[in-house]
């Protein structure tokens, strides 16, 4: 009788080991894993030992627990049991385990887990291991069949063990593998979808999300360089906590770690430097930075510069646990950081090519508009020859001229220059000429006009811009001009006898103060300058004198008043292109940034 149990054992043991094979096959060929083949590799086992009850236990190395992952005849498969390193490493030292009898190691763990062996019915362990890896339990109930057999199926347990083992490992080899594989496809998916979009900060805030949907994380955030504050800037943050996103959205972190950040935020600005490198800060380490169970940042580098640090925090796995962050994570993080680097510096060109766009658009409908506002020629004037020139130079600026007949059957001659380039200054120069041309048919005194531009002005600019302004009245039968000069360069008048004078009378630059301050600090004021034949008068910006050349060099007022004195018995067309063509030469190679603009009055 014995012989024939003992005969049936080994034919089951013979298809249980055959069954186990073919399990084993299923999983390496990647078409089955073992959360899937756990039920039936524990069918195999409780059939071929017959036992009454039976558990595989799987050993959770981020709760340092074991858990159930299949069972017959278990009263509660939802039982854990805590397991310390010491216990496993007792626990690997047996190919069996009696939890009545333990070895002395293991006392006091298995006193300690009694209510949970009671209720797995527990009479017989054997670990699952691959070398020194502890992998998890088998737990066996009693035997069915006769005693005699018993132990000969003490010593099939190991056997069996170490099948179930084997396709654990592979299994769980397998699920990495598929997990990588995985994250490179997201990694390429994610990496394909910012790059869609071209608009800044709506690629920041893609890189963020999709940074926290790679990782697994609950939290992330975006800091960025700024190249003028020389600060790392929260661009795009997310995280569960609305009350963190409100305190993180204003961080602000000097690159300079000595300045005004708190220590703890030291460690960010160490990644932005050129040789910065990824940070870690897992749970019991400095896991509290920015109040994160765990954080890892990267550095989000450009093709020349450090751009920013990608943030990632709270790594999430089964059951909300929160796991550390490892190498493998590090890896894939900064893989991505690099393609949101260029996926984000690609943004910052396209939108610095769309306004260069936007502003040569603009650039050149201000220049229109400067076009329109500069007479092509000068009125002819009795006993007098009047010319003017307008060259732009590094863009439209704020410079005008004008020649206009006014309400005191005089002449006007103008020059202005409003503060900055482009738009702007176009659009408050030509307030300032319709002004000019509004008040020269009034017949009022010089310093009246100059305040009326000037309130005019000062109510049209709502960013602090101003004009310097010169404006004279020739009065072509007594051969006379009066002037009234707001902040401009000093007009020259080039004596025919010889020597040269100056047309600074006036007040402050319009625009500046509204009339009632002006009217504190100096009231405008005219000078009346007579001319004899040949005087030559030069109106000019500042354009002229602050031509640089290659030496760094001013033009200056000296030079000028030599060179106009120098031909000023040619003709104020000849006296214009003289000047202009020294001011030119003088300039050689150097690169200029204000507009050239004179204009020559000279008396026959």
């Amino acid at each position: 009788m014995q012989s024939v149990s003992a005969e049936e054992t080994i034919q089951r043991l013979i298809f249980s080991l055959s069954e186990i094979e073919q399990l084993g096959e299923t999983i390496i060929s990647g078409r089955g894993n073992f959360n899937v083949s756990s039920r039936t590799y524990l069918r195999i086992i409780h059939g071929t030992l017959q036992v009454n009850r039976c558990a595989i236990l799987l050993f959770q190395p981020t709760e340092n627990c074991l858990t159930v992952e299949a069972a017959i005849s278990v009263e509660d498969e939802s039982l854990s049991i805590p397991v310390t390193d010491d216990d496993i490493a007792a626990i690997l030292e047996s190919s069996t385990i009696d939890p009545s009898s333990p070895p002395p190691t293991l006392d006091n763990f298995f006193n300690q887990i009694q209510p949970q062996l009671e209720l797995l019915g527990a009479n017989l362990w054997a670990p699952l291991k691959i070398r020194d890896e502890f992998l998890g339990v088998i737990s066996l109930g009693s035997f069915r069949m006769q005693d005699d057999l018993e132990d000969w199926n003490r010593e099939l347990l190991p056997v069996l063990a170490n099948q179930v083992s084997v396709a654990i490992a592979y299994s769980r080899l397998l699920d990495k593998t598929r997990a990588e594989q995985f994250r490179l496809f997201m990694l390429s998916d994610t990496a394909t979808q910012i790059c869609k979009s071209l608009d800044t900060e709506a690629v920041q805030e893609e890189v963020v999300t999709h940074a926290i949907t790679l990782l697994d994380a609950s939290a992330g955030g975006l800091l960025m360089v700024d190249p003028v504050t020389q600060r790392l800037e929260m661009k795009s943050i997310f995280t569960l906590e609305p009350q963190a996103d409100t305190e993180l959205e204003n961080l602000s972190i000097p690159l300079q770690t000595d300045q005004d950040a708190p220590s703890v935020l030291a460690p960010l600005a160490e990644i932005a430097a050129p040789e910065g490198e990824t940070l870690i800060a897992n749970s019991g380490g400095n896991g509290v930075l920015l109040g994160r169970r765990n954080l890892m940042a990267v550095p989000m580098r450009g093709r020349e510069d450090t751009l920013g640090v990608l943030i990632v925090a709270d790594k999430e796995g089964r059951g909300g646990a929160t796991l550390d962050f490892t190498d493998e994570d590090r890896v894939l993080l900064e893989a991505f950081a690099n393609q949101a680097g260029v996926a984000i510096e690609n943004a910052q060109l396209y939108q610095e090519a769309l306004e260069g766009r936007q502003l040569q658009a603009e650039m050149e409908e201000a220049a229109k508009i400067q076009q329109n506002l500069i007479p092509d020629t000068l009125p002819e004037i009795s006993g007098y020859e009047a010319t003017g020139l307008y060259f732009p130079r590094g863009g439209v600026g704020g410079d005008y001229y004008d020649c206009l007949p006014d309400a005191n059957d005089t002449w006007g001659l103008a020059i202005a220059d409003v503060s900055g380039k482009g738009m702007q200054a176009a659009l408050l120069m030509a307030t300032l000429r319709a002004g000019l041309h509004s008040e020269v048919t009034r017949k009022e005194d010089l310093p009246s006009m100059a305040e009326a531009l000037n309130s005019l002005l000062y109510a049209s600019s709502t960013d602090g811009k101003f004009a310097t302004f010169f404006y004279a009245q020739l009065h072509p039968e007594m051969d006379q001009i009066t002037s009234v000069n707001a902040g401009h360069n000093y007009p020259l008048v080039i004596r025919s006898e010889g020597g040269c004078d100056e047309l600074e009378k006036g007040g402050v630059m319009l625009g500046m103060f509204p009339n009632d301050v002006l009217a504190q600090i100096s009231e405008y004021e005219q000078e009346t300058t007579q001319l004899s034949s040949g005087d030559v008068v030069l109106f000019y910006t500042d354009g002229v004198t602050e031509t640089v050349n290659p030496d760094g060099e001013l033009y200056g007022e000296e030079r000028l008043e030599e060179v106009a004195t120098r031909v000023k018995d040619d003709s104020a067309d000849q006296i214009c292109q003289a000047i202009y063509d020294d001011v030119i030469a003088f300039q050689g190679e150097a690169q200029q940034f204000d507009d050239l603009t004179m204009m020559v009055l000279k008396k026959t």
